[in-house]
């Protein structure tokens, strides 16, 4: 799968060079000459595109190019930036006399490039030893026949959505009924859904959530999602933001006892339904029960988990609903659902449909996801037969978890576009609501998307948006009134598969909690998800003055004048600075003219949003408080 990486960086290499001829100048020849090697290189990474999966020498030459492009890519950016600070620094009269500085620089230059074209020579005699040929394109078509079909696609998408849920229907009326009836028991129940990922949790509890008869029998309802790396705060705040207690930012200011006790004398008396979505620990529950009010009213709260003793945990006497695996007809349902978008199945695909389900093995998201894929086929039997032998590589090793295989065979499907598109989404955190702009923006800003003709750069990302979730890649959070996505999320097994993946590419690297590099990062692009990104600025693992991107999740920290040091010192090539949730920022220093690659600079701080766009080697100073 090596062959995200370096398609972006040689894309944005030519352009560059081409762009910036004057900053390149005295160095022409050996400039000129990588450029024409790049777009050879760049041409090849396109055609060989998804073949390394199944060939060992391609995907080791790829990764050899990978690594190139990098060095050039440092190479090139390196000599821009000190020929431009160079140039702010000196007088009139010292830019007369720098001639022999200059031609010093330009011939270090020229001696690395040499270096780099070495390597690549090397790259062709391996290509022509091991006679590897124009390689089979896996993903993509384009044309206006695709374009019209995506167009219908994403019409019916918005009429069948809300239906394209099997084999729940008995599940939903029975945990209904559970929650509701008051005639034998009134004290405060819990109720769980267990299950493993993928197989349907948050979608039975959504369908309970939003059921006309629940809405009406309780006295005020709250939906929270919990996921691995909770925080109690975090989740009294979500509640009361759920439930409209107050402004949120007068109920961020306060302190943990007074928002506990906050949320219990809003509850107490009422008949209250909470949901409490993938819970992954025990701990979760012994630390919020004491929030929820028994007043012998009949309240319930109802959990999702993957893990049995989590239920068994928050509800002793009480069995939790194990959420079973679809069979062979509710699976056949669900993939015409996906693929055929209410239209009746053509009888001769029927019998290889059925089997293509099957090997699914009753996992509604990895039915959901093949549907994605065999929903841009053509539908055809020849087609579908060669497809199914694909699957069954994916899905019958026993020595391999199946959704796993079925989200790489998704992937590989996926054009050399959209791959980087797709796995930038693993940057932000488990069960973020993304905005769907935010996320065009940055994608633009990071030259994953590109003009197409006369069509706008950002009409361009809004179809890359739209074909990742009729592919259900990405899942719709919230329409906007006119129709269109307000935001989106990703799915946390999905996530896990694109950190995965950009971890083996050098695309990204993620900073959290649960996974607290010891080694430097050598990804272009670093995603830090703390409380405060102060704590990691000692971090060796943190180190890391090739990034491009940075992305910073504070979950309400403060970014103060020590961070601002950091970020503008130690990101000298910074293109994309995005921090997200901020609490209070310090003024933005003068020091951040350093950062003279910069394109996108992006500060939230809660309901204020401030975007800055950046052109190049300027910067729009902004400075903000709550």
């Amino acid at each position: 799968m090596a062959d995200i990486v370096a398609p972006v960086v040689l894309d944005s290499l030519i352009n560059l060079i081409t762009d910036e001829a004057n900053l390149l100048s005295g160095a022409k020849d050996q400039v000129d000459l990588l450029q024409n090697d790049l777009r050879v290189m760049n041409a090849f990474l396109k055609d060989a595109s998804g073949k390394q999966h199944s060939n060992h020498v391609v995907k080791e030459i790829v990764d050899q190019i990978n690594n190139v492009a990098l060095e050039a890519e440092d190479v090139i950016d390196t000599h821009m930036a000190d020929k431009i600070m160079k140039q702010r620094r000196e007088s009139p009269v010292r830019k007369l006399l720098r001639l022999p500085s200059h031609m010093k620089t330009l011939h270090d230059v020229a001696t690395k490039t040499a270096r780099i074209k070495s390597k690549i020579s090397n790259i062709y005699a391996n290509i022509a030893t091991y006679g590897i040929g124009r390689a089979e394109s896996s993903g993509g078509g384009g044309g206006s026949a695709a374009a019209e079909a995506g167009q219908r696609l994403r019409k019916m998408r918005r009429k069948v959505e809300e239906n394209d849920v099997v084999g729940l229907v008995h599940d939903t009326q029975k945990l209904v009924s559970q929650l509701t009836d008051c005639t034998k028991n009134l004290k405060r129940d819990v109720i769980s859904i267990v299950g493993m990922g993928g197989l349907g949790k948050t979608t039975l509890a959504k369908k309970i959530y939003n059921n006309t008869h629940v809405k009406n029998h309780f006295g005020c309802c709250a939906w929270v999602s919990v996921s691995q790396e909770y925080k109690s705060r975090n989740l009294l705040l979500d509640i009361l933001k759920c439930l409209k207690v107050a402004k949120f930012d007068e109920i961020y200011k306060m302190d943990d006892e007074v928002l506990e006790m906050k949320l219990v004398n809003y509850l107490k008396g009422k008949r209250y339904f909470v949901v409490l979505d993938d819970i992954w620990d025990t701990d979760v529950w012994e630390e919020i029960r004491e929030f929820f009010p028994d007043d012998l009213n009949g309240s319930r709260i109802l959990i999702t988990s993957r893990r049995k003793e989590v239920a068994l945990h928050a509800s002793p006497t009480m069995d939790p609903y194990f959420l079973p695996f679809l069979n062979d007809d509710e699976s056949w349902e669900l993939l015409c659902k996906k693929v055929f978008r209410g239209e009746e199945c053509p009888f001769y695909l029927e019998s290889l449909g059925k089997e293509l389900a099957k090997h699914c093995k009753g996992l509604p998201l990895s039915i959901v996801v093949l549907g994605g894929i065999l929903a841009k086929k053509e539908k055809l039997t020849q087609i579908w037969s060669k497809f199914i032998g694909c699957v069954n590589s994916y899905l019958t090793d026993e020595r391999t978890i199946p959704y796993l295989e079925n989200l790489a065979l998704s992937y590989d499907d996926l054009s050399l576009k959209l791959k980087p598109c797709f796995l930038y989404l693993g940057m932000f955190p488990e069960d973020y609501e993304i905005e769907a702009r935010e996320l065009m923006r940055l994608w633009i800003s990071e030259r994953f998307v590109h003009q197409i003709g006369n069509r706008k750069v950002d009409d361009v990302a809004e179809d890359y948006l739209d074909e990742l979730i009729d592919r259900s890649l990405i899942q719709v959070a919230r329409w906007g009134s006119d129709g269109s996505v307000e935001t989106c999320r990703i799915h946390d097994l999905l996530r896990d598969f694109c950190i995965k993946v950009s971890g083996q590419e050098k695309l990204f690297d993620v900073y959290s909690e649960s996974n607290n590099l010891s080694s430097p990062l050598k990804a272009r692009r670093l995603s830090v998800n703390y409380d405060s990104i102060g704590y990691i600025i000692s971090q060796s693992a943190c180190d890391t003055p090739s990034a491009r991107s940075l992305l910073a999740f504070c979950q309400g920290g403060d970014v103060v004048e020590k961070q601002w040091e950091w970020i503008c010192n130690g990101f000298k090539f910074l293109r994309v600075l995005r921090l997200f949730d901020v609490h209070r920022t310090s003024l933005i220093p003068q020091e951040i003219e350093k950062l003279i690659f910069l394109r996108y600079l992006s500060i939230t701080s809660f309901y204020t949003a401030n975007v800055f766009p950046v052109t190049k080697f300027q910067i729009t100073y902004a400075a903000f408080h709550i």
